[in-house]
């Protein structure tokens, strides 16, 4: 993972940011979910996960995981893709640490930029699953 400490790292300063801009509790839960998959991974994006699969993961409905998923992406936690059709969506993490760095290998951290084809943050947002 990052550089800049890791994991346990990356949650103190989530916790950090709580105070200043606080995230509901779903989507508090969304955001561990997804770094507990990202974990799993060894941090290689975009994470694909379907909506059911993310709603019994985390043990809520599809209309709260699309409420959190927005809420995550509209504080610059998270960058999401649908894919369309049956495909799942991409997810990606971003840095708490460094807000706006997407979190990856050691060694590795990425600007949002550098993602595939698009350019910008709002090109990942378009879309729902």
């Amino acid at each position: 993972m990052d550089t800049l400490g890791g994991w346990l790292n990356e949650i103190r300063f989530f916790y950090k940011r709580q105070v200043m801009l606080p995230l509901s509790p779903h989507a508090q839960a969304l955001w561990h979910y997804l770094m507990w998959r990202a974990n799993n991974v060894f941090w290689q994006f975009p994470l694909r996960l379907s909506l059911a699969e993310i709603a019994g993961g985390t043990k809520m409905s599809a209309s709260m995981v699309k409420r959190a998923r927005a809420e995550l992406t509209k504080g610059g936690y998270i960058l999401h893709e649908a894919f369309g059709g049956n495909k799942p969506a991409g997810y990606w993490v971003l840095s708490c640490i460094k807000p706006g760095m997407l979190l990856a290998p050691k060694g590795k951290l990425q600007d949002p930029k550098d993602i595939g084809k698009h350019n910008t943050r709002s090109d990942l947002q378009a879309g729902g699953e």
